[in-house]
Order: structure tokens, then sequence, then C-alpha cells
């Protein structure tokens, strides 16, 4: 049996499932570092009724705004449905 390659593969894969590993941990960290942010802004009681009602508006954009992004993503597929498949092909 030859072993000269066996050793050179195992590191390329451990080294991989490190980096694997370590990308993973830092989406999970950012994950919970922005949960942890939002629990903390929800829990401060002191927050000025007007920085609240600002809060609230940018909620409220931000809600339109992915109302209107869907819209447009369900417009573009609809049009795509209908378009042939190559435009060289419409003339």
């Amino acid at each position: 049996m030859d072993w000269n390659g066996i050793g050179t593969f195992a590191l390329f894969i451990a080294s991989g499932a490190v980096g694997l590993g370590v990308i993973a941990l830092r989406g999970y960290k950012a994950t919970l570092a922005s949960k942890l942010e939002m629990a903390r802004l929800r829990r401060v009681e002191d927050v000025p009724e007007q920085v609240a009602g600002q809060i609230r508006d940018l909620e409220d954009q931000i809600q339109r705004l992915t109302d209107r992004l869907d819209f447009t993503e369900k417009l573009l597929d609809s049009g795509r449905e209908g378009a042939p498949a190559d435009p060289r092909t419409v003339r």
C-alpha cells in the first residue's frame, strides 16, 4: 500500500474542516451578538419617547421596503416565465 499521499490528503481535509469550523463559529458569534444587542435595546426602559418613535418609524420603513422588494421580485419572476429562453431569438 502506498502511503506517500495519504498524509498530505489527511492534512488537507483536517485544515479544511478547521477552516469551515472557524467560519461557522464567526457566523454564530455575529448572530448571537446581534440577538444580544436587540435584547439589550428592548430591555432599556429609559429610552426617550422621541427615540422610541424614531425606532418605530424605521421599523415601519423597513417593513414597507421589504414589501416592495417582495413585490418587485414577484414581478421579475413573472416576467421571466413568459420570456423566451434565448433573448437573441426575439427580433
